[in-house]
């Protein structure tokens, strides 16, 4: 059994707007729930949010990647 990789994105506090916004876009890009193409979605604003409030860029790929790994564990049991 493979292991879950590691998002690049740390954790972040949420005191405001902004900060609430990119741990929900992180929470979808993770849910192995949601549909592929939402995750990549959610991973693309992730990134665009999380660079702009820290200057660091984050691979979407890496993180939608991360639900989807989650996805092919909770299909696989």
């Amino acid at each position: 059994m493979s292991e879950i990789p590691q998002s690049q994105a740390e954790p972040v506090r949420a005191d405001t707007h902004e900060e609430r916004s990119e741990r929900s876009y992180k929470s979808i890009a993770h849910n192995p729930t949601v549909s592929h193409e939402a995750r990549v979605h959610a991973a693309e604003k992730l990134a665009e949010m999380h660079k702009a409030r820290t200057g660091e860029e984050i691979d979407p790929e890496n993180e939608a990647a991360i639900g989807d790994k989650k996805a092919e564990l909770r299909n696989a049991e």
